[in-house]
């Protein structure tokens, strides 16, 4: 069973913002599972960059929706401490996730708040698209990529 998830690729002045993971020390998106209490995939992301940014809704701008979901799966070489989550009987019968991306812009990285944030990511960067691939999770990157591909910037 794949959770329901989405993901967002924030612009800001032509860069990326890339986020540091405070639990497992690599970069990723902002990304986060679909709750029930979730009224649409945009509630979802709305709720997910604030928990995870401290970004208000007033503060984006959303400019594409991908056509596609992509999936990844949780594979051994998954981080020790997700491994331990993933062995969490509620979630025992997750193989991955499965993600809906979103392009999203804002205008200045001031709109991020990390001290407001639920703690998931320890700092944030601008980065190229380039820098942003190559440091990108290992296990994660393949879906990552392919929404780049999707929205034609690499």
């Amino acid at each position: 069973m794949y959770r329901k998830n989405v993901a967002a690729l924030i612009r800001c002045q032509g860069q990326y913002v890339a986020c540091f993971r405070s639990d497992y020390g690599s970069w990723q998106s902002v990304q986060g599972g679909v709750e029930p209490h979730d009224l649409s995939l945009e509630d979802a992301l709305t709720r997910e960059l604030n928990e995870e940014l401290g970004i208000l809704p007033t503060d984006f701008k959303i400019l594409y929706r991908s056509k596609f979901w992509r999936r990844y799966l949780f594979l051994s070489d998954t981080p020790l401490k997700q491994q331990r989550k993933l062995r969490d009987p509620s979630k025992s019968s997750r193989v991955g996730q499965e993600q809906l991306w979103f392009l999203i812009e804002i205008p200045d990285i001031s709109c991020v708040h990390i001290e407001n944030s639920m703690g998931e990511f320890a700092r944030v960067d601008l980065f190229s698209i380039t820098q942003f691939l190559s440091v990108y999770s290992q296990w994660k990157r393949a879906a990552f990529y392919d929404f780049c591909r999707e929205i034609d910037i690499i």
